[in-house]
C-alpha cells in the first residue's frame, strides 16, 4: 500500500514512515465532528488530557515530552497560542482587568506616558506573557545548567507552563468579570498561584536537590520579574508610545 501522506510503500494499518492510517475516509460532517471531539478528548494528545496532566504533574509532562513521548501529548506551542488567543479575546472584550484608563485624555509628561502604558498593558497583557516565555526559558537554562537541559528543552518546559498559566487566567476570568471592582484581588491570586505552580514544576523537572531548585527559583524570580517589566516598557516605548 502507498501512503497518501508521504508516498511511502508499507503494509499494515499505519504507515511505518509517518504514522498515518492506511485507510483515509472521505470527509463528511460526521467525520469532521468526530475528529473535532477526538482532538480534545482522546486519551493521548487531547487538550483535556494535557490540561489534566499539567495540573497534576507539570514537570514530569515536560520531561516526558523532551525524552521522546511526543505522540502522547498535545503540541505545547499550539496549546500556548490557543490559550493566549482566548485569554486576549476575553481580556479585551470583557474588561477583565479593572477600569481602563483613557489614553486619549490630553495630559503631558509622566502622566501621559503612564496612561498610555496602562492602556497598552490592558490590551496586550497576555501577549506580553507570551513574549516572556523565551526570556523565562533563558533564565531557567542559565540557572539550571547542571541539569543538562539545553535552551530549546527549557523552552519546551516554559511553553507548557506558560500555556497552563494562561489557562489559569481564563479559568479566573468569570471572577474578574463579575467582581470587577475587586479585580486586583483575583489578579493577585493569579500571580501567587502561577509563582507556586512554576516552582512546583521546576522541582519535578530539574535533576537537582529540591532545596537547590527552590533557592535558585526564588533568586531567578527576583531577577526575572523586573526584567520582564523592563521588556514590556521597552516594547511599549519603541513601538506604541505617542510622544
Amino acid at each position: 500500500m502507498i501512503c497518501k501522506n508521504c508516498g511511502n510503500s508499507f503494509e499494515g494499518n499505519f504507515c511505518n514512515n509517518c504514522g498515518q492510517k492506511a485507510v483515509i475516509h472521505r470527509f463528511t460532517l460526521k467525520h469532521a465532528f468526530h475528529d473535532f471531539l477526538h482532538s480534545f478528548t482522546h486519551i493521548d494528545r487531547g487538550i483535556l488530557f494535557l490540561i489534566k496532566e499539567l495540573f497534576l504533574r507539570p514537570g514530569i509532562v515536560a520531561k516526558e515530552y523532551i525524552e521522546g513521548k511526543r505522540k502522547k501529548y498535545f503540541n505545547p506551542y499550539q496549546y500556548l497560542l490557543i490559550t493566549v488567543a482566548v485569554a486576549t479575546f476575553l481580556s479585551v472584550n470583557y474588561h477583565l482587568m479593572g477600569p481602563k484608563a483613557d489614553a486619549n485624555v490630553l495630559t503631558s509628561g509622566v502622566q501621559n506616558f503612564g496612561l498610555q502604558y496602562n492602556a497598552f498593558i490592558y490590551k496586550y497583557f497576555n501577549l506580553m506573557q507570551l513574549f516572556s516565555v523565551p526570556l523565562l526559558a533563558f533564565f531557567s537554562w542559565i540557572f539550571y545548567k547542571k541539569s543538562g537541559y539545553n535552551y530549546a528543552e527549557n523552552l519546551v518546559l516554559n511553553t507548557f507552563l506558560g500555556a497552563q498559566r494562561t489557562l489559569i487566567y481564563i479559568l479566573l476570568a468569570p471572577f474578574l468579570y463579575f467582581f470587577s471592582h475587586h479585580w486586583y484581588i483575583t489578579i493577585g491570586i493569579y500571580y501567587a498561584g502561577w509563582l507556586v505552580y512554576y516552582g512546583w514544576a521546576f522541582v519535578q523537572f530539574f535533576r537537582q536537590k529540591r532545596s537547590a531548585v527552590i533557592i535558585k527559583y526564588i533568586i531567578m524570580t527576583i531577577l526575572m520579574v523586573p526584567l520582564i517589566q523592563l521588556m514590556s516598557l521597552g516594547i511599549f516605548y519603541l513601538f506604541f508610545f505617542n510622544k
